[in-house]
């Protein structure tokens, strides 16, 4: 059991940073003799994917299980921070339990601290008193009276299952059985040692201190008590079989200390990106400060100044947004601020405040000053980031009014470990490795778009640095250690040496991965699955080859079809098509006919809003009602495939004649202009096709399974709609039956099968998948490496068994829980 004694408490600590607090207590752990001094990187590590923060001021950092090892004994130690520390959103914490243990030793201590957390005033005592014995005595009081006794006269259903899973009942297990209970009606409840909590709330359940060997009763007095008991036996079944935290896909770990540097050469902040870099300082506030002025004109030249301005900063976006060079956070970025931009609205209401008091830049930012105050005043915390989005976008507009330098990093001659107060999203979006290795932020977040793109780009970034950068100077020598959260000025050469071998190691670790992504997806017992791309255009098929595609699993044709006023022509999807096919060099490429409408609307086509909806003129549906379109699609598809092999893939079928009348329709295209003959095949994405899936298998050449929409058709659910899309999850029982099923019926027919919808793309999902014994899956380049890996360090026959269990799960959120070994 996890004990506190006086000597492990500190009283009347005063902190500005929730990692300043976190460091305090890794400290005092270290001085214990509890932990290795490293280990406050692990702590640090855990609030990155964790909550510790249990209520009424109470916080429990600890390391990952990954770093166990870095655990001398077993041992809690406790900061007492009277003003509070700001932790999670608005929430303080007062009282900060450090623990250092290397499996279920701190549930006990988790159950004895729910007496201070549902206790308001018991806490607020704790948080000020001067006397560590008050605390100690606290705990020690709570240990047997913080649950109430098990009611020995209930009335209802009950079901005992034993719980033996050594990591113990922690908060994320007492999550889950609360957030699965909040579903259910009636009351519910938990019985362990003599002692009952309610099941729909986490805290209490972790106050029944659960640990490996423990009987658990789960009570329900409902009137579907019997269903509601096998659901919860069935997930507490789960939670036993959960391995250890899967630490594969978390960055290479970068385990480097100084070993010349005293604590005033150390400045710390929060790790936002992994890494280690050296180079000189870059001052970027004082690069980007513009003391260019304007002189303005009339009200006719301030309007014509701003709109110019306006349509520069689009078009620069958009060339961004379309430069294959960029990756897909950098390109998704540019793109939504070029549309930020071209929000028409934001236009007029700027050039209508132009007058002869007002100019081009004040009326600007002036209507972009109220926006964004609007936005980041809402609580929906992505409606605010569109805010500082915003805010970054407008300051292009301005920033070309002035005319001031866009090219800041223009002059850099070497990479450089860049200095700021804060970095915008699309200025983040712009640095490239050979100029910048690191970044460190005064503020900041690592939420924050900054450092999803500094992540994406494999730049290593610390935030919330605070004022202790003020004392860095221009091109002094520094290490970045972003994963020691640390930035170490005036480095002796020995640390220099020392930090610059452990570069050397991660970009081996990463050459090793990339020079991987082209090796097959062979599992560790031999089962082979074929991992190609979802693409639209033509650079996505370069790129998706240099990420280890093994051919085009999805072309989305749609996208030449968009953002245009025309249909566009023969010759034009012929170029593109052909375009496409070369690039593969004799790969194969699945292209998909016309997909419009649902969330892909078309307004040349002079169709109604009724007729593009979800059950509407979809996939097919529309080619038939527009022969036109669709048969001058096909005559561009088969001139193409005399290029390279292409297999064609048809949306929206629903029965097996639907696909006869396609494919009829198909081969008197061929047979005009004399194509070669290509295989057809039937996308699985309503219900109705996977029903008659043994009659379309015997006339379709292969199938295809989106998921997106087979979800949505089969949960009845508008993927579209902000309040439904959640329950959108392709990895529900139904969604994982139907696709099973499909696959049965291919095979029976010598047919194969491939997946190109969502869940193909994540790491669960496509386990399952080759599980359920599909044979070709596709998805976005940029995961296939990922991807590809995962399945190599897998062995088909677990697979199988994982798949299995998932056909047995009645919702998603079961299947998510199940354990992978």
């Amino acid at each position: 059991m996890l004990n506190l004694t006086p000597s492990d408490i500190r009283l009347g600590q005063s902190f500005k940073l929730r990692e300043s607090a976190i460091r305090a207590v890794a400290d005092l752990l270290a001085e214990r003799g509890a932990v290795d001094p490293q280990y406050v990187n692990s702590m640090l590590g855990r609030e990155q994917t964790a909550n510790t923060y249990l209520g009424n001021g109470v916080a429990i950092p600890h390391g990952r299980p990954q770093e166990a090892n870095l655990i001398k004994e077993t041992r809690v130690a406790l900061i007492q921070v009277p003003d509070g520390v700001p932790w999670k959103g608005e929430e303080r914490a007062q009282l900060i339990f450090g623990i250092a243990a290397k499996s279920d030793e701190h549930i006990g201590l988790l159950g004895r601290l729910t007496a201070i957390t549902s206790d308001s005033d018991l806490a607020k005592r704790l948080a000020h008193t001067t006397d560590p014995a008050e605390i100690v005595r606290a705990l020690n009081n709570s240990e047997a009276g913080n649950q109430q006794t098990a009611d020995d006269g209930f009335v209802g259903r009950r079901v005992v299952v034993s719980f033996n899973n050594p990591r113990g009942f922690h908060l994320r297990p007492a999550s889950q059985i609360a957030e699965v209970t909040e579903r259910m009606d009636g009351n519910i409840s938990l019985v362990a040692n003599g002692r009952e909590a309610d099941a729909r709330s986490a805290m209490s359940i972790v106050g029944l201190g659960i640990s490996a060997g423990s009987d658990i009763e789960i009570r329900s007095d409902s009137p579907y008590a019997d269903d509601h008991l096998r659901q919860l036996q069935r997930l507490v079944e789960i939670i036993n079989e959960e391995p250890q935290e899967n630490t594969e896909e978390a960055e290479p770990s970068v385990h480097w200390q100084p070993t010349d540097a005293s604590k005033e050469q150390i400045l710390h902040g929060t790790m936002a990106a992994p890494g280690i870099a050296v180079g000189p300082i870059f001052l970027w506030d004082q690069a980007r400060v513009t003391t260019a002025t304007r002189k303005r004109g009339d009200v006719h030249s301030e309007q014509e100044a701003l709109a110019v301005a306006i349509a520069s900063a689009i078009e620069t976006l958009e060339e961004f947004a379309a430069d294959p060079a960029m990756n897909k956070v950098q390109r998704n970025l540019f793109g939504a601020h070029s549309t930020m931009l071209g929000d028409e609205t934001l236009r007029s209401q700027a050039l209508k405040k132009i007058d002869d008091k007002t100019d081009a830049q004040q009326a600007w930012e002036s209507v972009v000053a109220e926006q964004v105050s609007h936005l980041e005043s809402l609580s929906d915390a992505n409606l605010a980031q569109r805010g500082i989005d915003l805010k970054d976008a407008g300051s292009r507009v301005t920033r070309i009014l002035l005319g001031a330098d866009q090219q800041t990093l223009a002059n850099l001659l070497e990479p450089t470990i860049l200095i700021a107060g804060e970095l915008e999203p699309s200025e983040a979006a712009q640095l490239t490795k050979s100029k910048i290795c690191g970044i460190c932020l005064r503020e900041g977040s690592p939420n924050a778009h900054s450092a999803i793109v500094a992540r994406s780009l494999g730049i290593p970034m610390v935030v919330a640095m605070g004022d202790s950068l003020d004392h860095v100077t221009e091109n002094d020598k520094v290490i970045l250690d972003a994963s020691g959260s640390r930035l170490i000025l005036n480095p002796s050469a020995e640390d220099q040496e020392s930090a610059c071998v452990i570069l050397k190691t991660l970009d081996a670790q990463r050459k090793r991965a990339w020079t991987d992504r082209f090796q097959p997806a062979l599992t560790q017992d031999g089962h082979r699955m074929e991992v190609v791309a979802n693409i639209a255009r033509v650079a996505e098929a370069e790129e998706a080859l240099k990420a280890g595609a093994e051919g085009i699993g999805l072309v989305r044709t749609e996208f030449l079809f968009l953002d245009r006023e025309h249909a566009p022509s023969e010759d034009e999807q012929y170029e593109s098509y052909k375009a496409m096919v070369k690039a593969l060099n004799g790969l194969p490429m699945v292209l998909r006919t016309i997909d419009i409408g649902g969330d892909k609307p078309v307004d040349y086509l002079g169709m109604s809003e009724r007729d593009l909806s979800f059950l509407g003129l979809r996939g097919i549906r529309i080619g038939l009602a527009r022969p036109d379109i669709l048969r001058t699609q096909l005559r561009a598809v088969y001139r193409a495939a005399q290029h390279g092999e292409i297999k064609l893939l048809f949306p929206m079928i629903a029965t097996s004649n639907d696909f006869r009348r396609i494919r009829n329709i198909s081969e008197s295209v061929r047979q005009e202009i004399d194509g070669p003959r290509i295989e057809l095949g039937v996308m699985i994405e309503v219900p109705s096709a996977v029903i008659m899936a043994s009659e379309l298998a015997k006339v379709a050449d292969f199938f295809s399974v989106g998921t997106n929409d087979l979800t949505q058709y089969a949960l009845a659910v508008d993927r579209t709609h902000p309040l439904l899309a959640k329950r959108a999850d392709g990895l529900h029982p139904v969604v994982l039956r139907l696709i099973d099923m499909a696959t049965k019926a291919a095979h029976a027919e010598g047919k194969w099968i491939g997946v190109c919808g969502g869940i193909a793309a994540d790491t669960l999902g496509a386990q399952i998948l080759t599980g359920l014994g599909i044979d070709e899956l596709s998805m976005p380049p940029s995961v296939i490496p990922g991807i590809k890996e995962k399945l190599r360090k897998s062995h088909f026959s677990e697979l199988q068994r994982l798949a299995k269990r998932a056909l047995q799960q009645e919702d998603a959120v079961a299947v998510r829980l199940l354990p992978i070994k």
